[in-house]
């Protein structure tokens, strides 16, 4: 008993030992007064529920709530900067309040109405609000998404210029298209160049980050022959997944921003911070990451990012609670139970890393879930955690031999990891790295399942799902490259699964011919998604003029990307290709799963090749 007691409460001191030095220990110290105000900050004044695409259903933003953000952000800055006026009229009416100055921002785009609408808005605020108005940005990154042609681009920046011939007006996109459309210097009154290094298309570290903005200001004042420049958006997200070794985090958001503003004081440059709040509705469209640059989180509550100590896990008692009651509530099984040492200390030590790993899943999915689905997704994983954690800890205890093995929990956590894998190599940009609760499943089915492979009695549709787990790894581990440390744990957990379903003695070359037809397929589709689907010449000249009939195939194909029914079409084939039990209807479905999977409706679409490589089996071992 003394021992157990002991046990538990080493367990219970590592817990709290380990949640204290992530709060309270690595941080970044308080860092204050080096600078008072930022020149300017962007501002969306949308609620954690708001978003600017529920203007079409009726939203209006409560002009209270506009007015206690700008008196907030008016401690902080003297100027904000906006991407739009329609929906956002009242901005400039409280910013003229709180003495705040604005980079009034026009949204253009391949809607001519929308465009219009803008314009003329943005015309009305200004006679109203000349006073308030210090600059106007005419288009966000128009030429990157290939939204508009440089010309008719132009044509709506020279418009607003006539118009408001007193009022400075300019672009803003990404520095590495100032340089592919320089003669937008001579259209603009001055130069707004966006320096993201987490979004670079070789991402920096935060070390290297600021060292790399410096560089690029300095290469677009050399190539662009001017120095009146505008850093219209730099910042750091402070969640998210890893893109290489640019790591989101409280504490990096806070060195780069502080870092940032003393180096820009320091050159007497121009910058606005992306972005004052974060901005829940944009994670929809870039995942997780993309709803978390905030100054102030939705609540409006203060990061720290100007000044204070940072943590990472600000929120790290609750988690240590979480942690706690976990380790406790299974050292339960302790009591009444004659056991040597041995298994008290094994059933600890696994116990706390359990609870520990556990833990930070949910605390990653509490951060990254935006709807429904992925919400039940989140208790599908956590769930299955929970039953492998306590089968293992059980195991631990048994002194008789168990026959029984986690075959089944084995399997859908396999189909998971092919579902994600899949997601990360095909689709990854967005997605993150569920690594702490597959973590927890690799280690319990090695300690489960070794020694005990050939009761699986695994065949050729787990051969071939392991083999197509292993596919996926490496091209995310190609993708990720070795400086994402969670792309590289997310590998060695991939290949703890595949390794387990590919020991099969099943030849995979009994699928020969169909694995021949998905390398034609996957060869022939990436070069249609290169060279149509992602074609931006094309993209470009279909927005001029999109009457055409491969402009018109290019736009109904990113319909059904965009609502994911390419995805929904796979499955159903998936589903058929399985009922009918046809060669040619499941190659068929092979297709249209691979289609689905690389022009990224990879979360259907990895289902329904689940169902296609098991229509296969079936059909190989029937002959």
């Amino acid at each position: 008993m003394t021992t157990r007691l002991f046990l538990t409460f080493l367990s219970s001191l590592a817990i709290m030992f380990f949640w204290l030095f992530l709060g309270e220990k690595a941080i970044l110290k308080d860092d204050s007064n080096k600078f008072s105000k930022l020149q300017c900050v962007s501002y969306a004044p949308f609620g954690k529920d708001e978003s600017p695409f529920l203007f079409d259903k009726g939203l209006v933003l409560k002009e209270e709530n506009i007015k206690k953000d700008l008196e907030l952000l008016s401690k902080y800055t003297s100027c904000i900067r906006t991407y739009s006026t329609v929906g956002l009229e009242a901005i400039p009416k409280y910013a003229k309040e709180y003495n705040l100055q604005m980079l009034m921002g026009v949204w253009v785009s391949k809607s001519e109405k929308q465009s219009r609408d803008e314009i003329e808005t943005l015309k009305k605020l200004a006679s109203q609000y000349p006073e308030v108005i210090k600059s106007v940005i005419v288009g966000n990154e128009v030429l990157l998404r290939g939204d508009l042609s440089e010309k008719k681009l132009t044509e709506y920046i020279l418009e607003v210029k006539q118009a408001l011939p007193n009022i400075r007006v300019t672009y803003a996109d990404v520095w590495e298209f100032w340089l592919k459309h320089p003669n937008m210097k001579n259209v603009t009154d001055f130069v707004t160049i966006h320096i993201l290094p987490y979004w670079e298309d070789l991402p920096m570290s935060i070390e290297k980050s600021i060292n790399h903005l410096a560089d690029v200001r300095v290469k677009v004042e050399k190539e662009l022959g001017t120095s009146n420049i505008l850093i219209g958006e730099t910042g750091w997200p402070s969640e998210g997944r890893a893109r290489e070794d640019a790591v989101p985090s409280r504490i990096n958001q806070a060195k780069y921003v502080r870092d940032f503003v003393n180096l820009a004081n320091e050159r007497n440059w121009n910058y606005n911070i992306i972005e004052a709040f974060d901005q829940p509705w944009k994670r929809v469209s870039e995942g997780a990451v993309g709803g978390y640059w905030g100054l102030f989180d939705a609540d409006r509550a203060d990061k720290n990012v100007f000044a204070g100590d940072v943590s990472n896990f600000p929120n790290y008692l609750y988690l240590a609670f979480v942690s706690l009651g976990l380790a406790l509530a299974f050292s339960t099984m302790l009591r009444k139970k004659k056991l040597s040492k041995t298994r008290i200390i094994a059933f600890s030590i696994v116990n706390t890393i359990f609870a520990l790993l556990l833990t930070l899943q949910i605390e990653q999915y509490y951060v990254i879930s935006r709807n429904y689905l992925e919400a039940s997704w989140a208790i599908i994983v956590v769930g299955l955690c929970l039953y492998m954690y306590n089968f293992v800890l059980v195991k631990i205890l048994q002194t008789t031999k168990d026959d029984f093995i986690p075959k089944y929990p084995f399997y859908l956590a396999a189909f998971l990891v092919f579902i994600i894998s899949t997601n990360l190599a095909y689709n990854g940009r967005y997605e993150n790295f569920e690594i702490y609760g597959f973590a927890l499943l690799a280690i319990s089915f090695i300690y489960t399942l070794v020694g005990r492979f050939k009761e699986l009695h695994f065949g050729l549709f787990e051969k071939l799902l392991g083999t197509t787990i292993f596919i996926n790894a490496v091209v995310t581990l190609y993708n990720e490259t070795i400086l994402n440390v969670f792309s590289n744990i997310w590998f060695i957990i991939t290949l703890v699964f595949a390794s387990i379903l590919i020991i099969s003695k099943e030849s995979i070359f009994k699928a020969k011919e169909y694995i021949f037809f998905a390398i034609i397929f996957t060869t022939l589709i990436a070069l249609f998604k290169s060279g149509f689907i992602s074609n931006n010449e094309l993209a470009i000249a279909c927005n001029n003029d999109g009457s055409g009939l491969s402009c018109t195939l290019r736009s109904s194909m990113w319909s059904y990307i965009y609502f994911g029914y390419l995805g929904v079409l796979a499955l159903i084939f998936g589903i058929l290709s399985l009922i009918l039990n046809n060669k040619r209807f499941t190659i068929l479905g092979l297709f249209i799963a691979i289609f689905s999977i690389i022009l990224t409706n990879t979360f259907l679409g990895s289902i329904a090749f689940m169902l296609v490589i098991y229509s296969i089996s079936k059909q190989i071992y029937k002959k």
